[in-house]
């Protein structure tokens, strides 16, 4: 388990020299997380796990280095947290695992230079939560593939209007960041038509959800290109640039980055991640998606010709459904 890691150990050390009363340090992180002593203090005493995204939202709070906290055996090996999130009828646990990442996007919203970098061959989910239908369609894909509970046909796939909210929080936090780069496959609505039509020769997927997929797809992509053509969010005026990428690409990496926090991700499982807070992890993950970039051909703002050729194979696309 992560608490019997040096890392965690080397955290829990960190943040006691912070603050060493641990009367004041338990209203600290309560209110910080904004959860109740009780649970503080649950976790002060190791009964709970703090989770990754805690951490780092308190050792930015306290001014503690995650890199410097543990020496770490092999320079090879590095902690991680895989977030296995239950997107079908999900638990508490679930719910705070989700709201714990929305709350480190409120967190560092005010920042002046935050910065997000995705690469990968799915849309990333702070783009597509605020359309239901697509994001229903997400979830089936992951409950057909999981382990947890019984496979059900889409029609089964409700979002609790608890998970709708956290779902659209996250879109609107994700807008506060600064800078937000995007470098996307060529294939990417390729492969999830291609997807929607294999579910939907299986029956798993009735006609009329197809078209609410294939709305709400078609709605995605004005907004998206509304994006390409200038260069920010609508609502918050911050920088969006969109790379579209020749090469094939597998597997979705995530940075984000603060004054003080540094994250990378490795999406899996579709919709859920294995986290990591460690700077040489983060340094690599941006590396790769530097270098993929590189290689990418820029729609966002400038190159018309190409981003005007880009979209309108996508609306052909999805107008095979």
């Amino acid at each position: 388990m992560l608490k019997s890691h040096h890392f965690y150990k080397g955290f829990m050390s960190a943040i006691l020299s912070k603050i060493p009363q641990r009367a004041a340090l338990a209203n600290t992180i309560a209110e910080l997380l904004d959860i109740d002593k009780d649970a503080v203090y649950r976790r002060l005493r190791g009964e709970v796990n703090f989770s990754f995204i805690e951490m780092a939202t308190i050792a930015k709070k306290l001014g503690v280095s995650l890199d410097s906290i543990v020496e770490i055996e092999s320079m090879q090996s590095r902690p991680t947290q895989v977030i296995m999130t239950k997107h079908v009828n999900p638990s508490e646990l679930d719910y705070k695992m989700f709201n714990d990442y929305v709350n480190l996007l409120k967190f560092i919203k005010d920042e002046p230079n935050t910065k997000l970098m995705e690469s990968g061959a799915t849309l990333p989910h702070n783009l597509f939560y605020d359309y239901e239908y697509f994001t229903r369609f997400y979830i089936f894909c992951w409950n057909q593939a999981s382990n947890d509970g019984n496979k059900m046909p889409f029609s089964e796939i409700i979002i609790p209007e608890r998970m709708l909210a956290l779902q659209k929080d996250c879109c609107m936090y994700s807008r506060d960041i600064k800078h937000t780069v995007y470098v996307w496959d060529r294939m990417i609505f390729q492969r999830l038509v291609s997807n929607i039509i294999f579910f939907a020769k299986l029956r798993l997927i009735a006609e009329k959800e197809v078209a609410l997929i294939k709305n709400d797809m078609i709605e995605l992509l004005k907004h998206l290109e509304r994006l390409a053509i200038t260069g920010k969010h609508d609502e918050t005026g911050n920088k969006v640039s969109i790379y579209i990428s020749d090469l094939y690409l597998v597997t979705n990496y995530i940075c984000i980055e603060s004054k003080n926090l540094s994250i990378s991700q490795f999406k899996t499982f579709l919709l859920n991640a294995v986290a990591a807070l460690d700077k040489e992890v983060y340094e690599e993950v941006k590396s790769w998606i530097t270098n993929i970039q590189s290689m990418a051909t820029l729609i966002s703002v400038s190159g018309e010709k190409i981003r005007t050729e880009f979209f309108n194979t996508q609306r052909n696309i999805i107008n095979t459904l």
